[in-house]
Order: structure tokens, then C-alpha cells, then sequence
């Protein structure tokens, strides 16, 4: 039976994403009479100072995307390091019983229904198969992602967890965002790296996701760790999360962190103020907290 649950974003869908920020590098680099720095690396464009800017826009971003090497290597994100061990080295056995319990699940809905098989619990379901992969490593994750969430509790680790994730520990100058989601008015709003990290740092806290809902799956919580920022009192939205692609045996057991954009400008903007000193453009806007 093919199983075919996509949780990636297509190829196409990729590829556009690419191509709109390639022209954001491009359109920003220009306003600021700078140069576009191709590659992999995290600054995207150079001023005529020899400061780096990653730039950024649309409503979802990608902050990286590290393989087990890149992770075990780091100095602050290698706190990751567990939830890649949690699957097995060998990513056949895990697609095997992956297939193995949907398989099983989607058979459940067939002849009982949805309503039922929302009740079957995961212990029923790991009794029935006590040497399935899948299941351990969606347990062993649970338990990776509480020990990254302590970690992050700690304000001086979090602000050293976030320079290397999003500036790659102090290489990277400013943070240049086009707001398309927050005031929607396609300005580049720039933030300087220390102004991004002393509002991230005090305003961001950690996470850790629930259980999925999807009756074809094991739904396990823990599967994520969530950097959250406090909306009102008492409530919370995710702005930060940090899952592990599984999507192939060619993408698999890689760290993805995704940032969203909106709320990102939602604490940057809301704790800075425009500085008029730098006037580069009047399509770029530069903060500040001093």
C-alpha cells in the first residue's frame, strides 16, 4: 500500500521561495549601494562598511537547515544533537515501520472509522508492535525535546543559542526584513544583531509541541521545540520551530528551524524605534533600543 504523506513543501514551492529571495538579496543590496554575497553562508549582502545583513521576507523563514555534522559541530546548537540520535542511523528500518503503523491505522479507520480510531491509544498501538522503530523514535524524540527546553530556559544560554542560529555566532551584522505580514508596507526594516538578540533573548521563552491530531498517525507530543513569545497575558504564540526532517532517506535526520515573520517584526518594532540617523532609503528603515 503507498503511503504518501507529504509534510514538506513541494519542489516548485521551494524553487519560489528561492527565486523571491534571491530578489530580496538584490532589491536590498541596491537601496543600500552594496553587493550581493552568494552561497550558503548567512550574510546575504555586504555594505560598503564591510557589514553583512542577513535579509529575509515572506510569512515563513527558514533559519537553517543542518545535517548531523553541521549539529554535533556547533558550539550552542549541538544541544540538538539528541533529537537526531532519536532515529535510527539507518533510515530504512525507520521508513519500514513508519509505513508498517500507518498502514495498520489507515486499515483501523477503514473498518471502525475516525471517531474510534482517535480513541485507540498509543499503548494499544505499541503493544501490537513492541519492536517498531517509528514508535521508539517518536519516544526518544519526546524525551530529546524536554532536555533542549531546559536548556533553553536559561537566559544566557538562549541568547548563545540564538546568535549561532540566526547569525552564526557573531558573523553576521544586521537582520534587514521586508515586511510584507506585519505593517505590510515592503519596507526593509534592518535591526542590528545585538538589538535582535537583547529582544529575542528577553521577550522569547521555550516550548514544546502537542500531540499531533491526525488519526492516521502515532501522535506523539514533543515532536517539536517551540520558542513562544506572551501575546497577552497568560497566552502564548510560537514564533520559533525547531523540528527534525524525516521527509526521505536523503533528508533525514536534519534540524530545520523555522522563524515566522510577522511575529518576529511584532517584538523587533514593538521594542525599538526608528533610527533617522542612517536615512539609506526611504524604502529602508533602520532600529534601535538606544
Amino acid at each position: 500500500m503507498p503511503i504518501n504523506r507529504r509534510r514538506a513543501a513541494s519542489s516548485q514551492i521551494s524553487s519560489n521561495k528561492k527565486i523571491e529571495g534571491h530578489r530580496n538579496e538584490e532589491h536590498f543590496a541596491n537601496l543600500i549601494s552594496g553587493e550581493v554575497i552568494h552561497g550558503t553562508q548567512k550574510g546575504d549582502v555586504r555594505d560598503n562598511a564591510g557589514n553583512l545583513y542577513s535579509v529575509k521576507g515572506g510569512k515563513k523563514w527558514q533559519i537553517f537547515l543542518y545535517g548531523y555534522d553541521r549539529i554535533s559541530g556547533s558550539k550552542h546548537l549541538k544541544v540538538l544533537q539528541n533529537c537526531l540520535e532519536a532515529f535510527p542511523e539507518d533510515p530504512r528500518k525507520y521508513f519500514r515501520d513508519r509505513v508498517e503503523i500507518i498502514e495498520f491505522k489507515e486499515e483501523f479507520i477503514r473498518k471502525n472509522g475516525r471517531d474510534r480510531a482517535k480513541l485507540l491509544s498509543n499503548q494499544e498501538i505499541a503493544t501490537k508492535f513492541p519492536r517498531n522503530e517509528y514508535i521508539a523514535s517518536k519516544n526518544r524524540l519526546n524525551s530529546a525535546t524536554k532536555s533542549v527546553y531546559e536548556d533553553l530556559l536559561k537566559q544566557e544560554f538562549r541568547h548563545n543559542f540564538l546568535n549561532e542560529a540566526i547569525f552564526n555566532m557573531n558573523e553576521v551584522d544586521f537582520l534587514a526584513i521586508k515586511d510584507t505580514t506585519f505593517e505590510s508596507d515592503n519596507l526593509f526594516k534592518v535591526f542590528s544583531r545585538k538589538d535582535v538578540l537583547e529582544i529575542f533573548t528577553s521577550k522569547l521563552m521555550p516550548s514544546t509541541s502537542s500531540a499531533g491530531l491526525v488519526p492516521e498517525d502515532f501522535n506523539v507530543a514533543g515532536q517539536k521545540t517551540l520558542l513562544v513569545y506572551e501575546t497577552r497575558p497568560e497566552t502564548t504564540k510560537n514564533i520559533v520551530e525547531i523540528e527534525i526532517r524525516n521527509d526521505s532517506e536523503t533528508h533525514y535526520r536534519q534540524v530545520r528551524f523555522n522563524m515566522y515573520s510577522k511575529d518576529a517584526l511584532v517584538l523587533l518594532v514593538g521594542n525599538s524605534h526608528e533610527n533617522s540617523t542612517k536615512p539609506e532609503s526611504k524604502k529602508v528603515k533602520y532600529y534601535g533600543l538606544n
